[in-house]
């Protein structure tokens, strides 16, 4: 008898590297985004600990508290717990090729220079209309440091994914809106809440027409960067800005 051929196991394919070009046209993976944003996560949750102050729209941390009974240990375990799953689930996921915790430096990188020119250009256009910009608060140091991991991940994950990106996915899909124009309105009216937010509870701001100005334009560019950057680049563009904002003016 003849031997049947046998059909030749072709050779798995090699990930493709990516230049620079090739990385600006990448988005991050959400789930790559949630595992990159891990630190600033752990910076903020942990942090508060050690400080009186709470980011404005922190849904999360005084509710465990109350879950736990304000147990400390449970909050730290809790809160290490989940950074722990989630990097468990990035290490699966890694095995199969679905996502690269290895980006961490290039976002880092990416960051730092939006967050610059962030501060040139929104920081200027408010100065060209205003004379004013955004000075930071009276905090310590390490209160500056928590408050702005806290800002980079609470604010970017209501604002940006809640209702920037719901936003953009309601009026598209449910009113068959295109999808540049559905992005647009959910990008201001997002960037407008976001700023009237800061105004709101006991700890808000005066009300200032500059201030409102400067913090929708921030929240347009930011929306501008989760669109075409995805979410730990937001998260970690606002979270730099407000370093700068905080520690060199």
């Amino acid at each position: 008898m003849a031997d049947t051929p046998t059909r030749k196991k072709s050779p798995e394919r090699a990930p493709q590297k990516r230049g620079f070009v090739g990385f600006l046209k990448h988005r991050h993976d959400p789930l790559t985004s949630l595992l990159l944003t891990i630190p600033i996560f752990l910076l903020y949750h942990l942090g508060i600990l050690l400080i009186q102050l709470r980011n404005g729209v922190d849904l999360v941390s005084g509710l465990t508290f109350e879950l736990l009974e304000h147990s400390l240990l449970g909050y730290v375990g809790l809160t290490l717990g989940y950074a722990a799953a989630i990097a468990g689930a990035a290490w699966w996921l890694r095995r199969k090729g679905k996502i690269r915790p290895t980006e961490w430096l290039p976002v880092l990188g990416e960051s730092v220079v939006l967050a610059l020119l962030m501060s040139f250009t929104v920081g200027w256009a408010t100065h060209q209309l205003f004379d004013w910009q955004a000075g930071p608060p009276a905090m310590n140091p390490l209160e500056k440091l928590v408050m702005a991991a806290g800002a980079g991940f609470h604010e970017e994950l209501v604002f940006r994914v809640g209702l920037f990106a719901g936003g953009t996915w309601a009026l598209h899909r449910g009113l068959k809106m295109k999808e540049w124009k559905a992005a647009l309105i959910a990008g201001l009216v997002s960037s407008v809440i976001f700023s009237g937010i800061h105004y709101v509870g006991s700890f808000g701001d005066p009300f200032r027409l500059d201030s409102f100005f400067f913090r929708a334009l921030a929240g347009v560019y930011l929306a501008a960067v989760y669109r075409f950057r995805g979410f730990a680049v937001a998260v970690y563009t606002h979270t730099i800005y407000d370093l700068i904002v905080f520690f060199l003016r």
